[in-house]
């Protein structure tokens, strides 16, 4: 890992910040299901299409849900990375990963030109590239 202190500093604080805001949403999230929110925001069910717009309500707030623990998981496994002093050197070609892309994508465990081929060669047909 080629990081000055100053660098991982900062990189630590933006995943602490990211960490923080996405359990704040995930709090949010259940508070809101637990008062049955869904139901207020759809308005009373009364037939088969509120019923319908109900449940995608729900199913996407689920799903968005889903996402932010996968990112919660990505951002304890940079802390766990960090902790090792394994963090910033890629999975794939072991070089170090640059300071700038950790900065704006503080889980990556890929360096540019590694992630780049992994989604060239592992792309789903049909699936946006990121």
């Amino acid at each position: 890992m080629n990081l000055t202190g100053e660098q991982l500093g900062a990189i630590t604080r933006a995943i602490d910040e990211r960490y923080r805001r996405i359990m704040e949403s995930v709090r949010e999230h259940v508070a809101r299901s637990r008062g049955d929110e869904v139901a207020t925001i759809a308005g009373a069910v009364g037939d088969q299409a509120d019923q319908a717009l109900a449940d995608l309500i729900r199913d996407s707030d689920n799903a968005l849900v889903g996402r932010d623990v996968r990112e919660l998981r990505e951002l304890e496994g940079a802390r766990a990375r960090i902790a090792a002093d394994e963090y910033g050197v890629c999975v794939d070609c072991g070089q170090d990963i640059g300071f700038q892309r950790l900065l704006a994508q503080p889980t990556a465990t890929r360096c540019i030109t590694c992630q780049s081929f992994y989604e060239r060669t592992h792309a789903q047909p049909g699936e946006p590239s990121l």
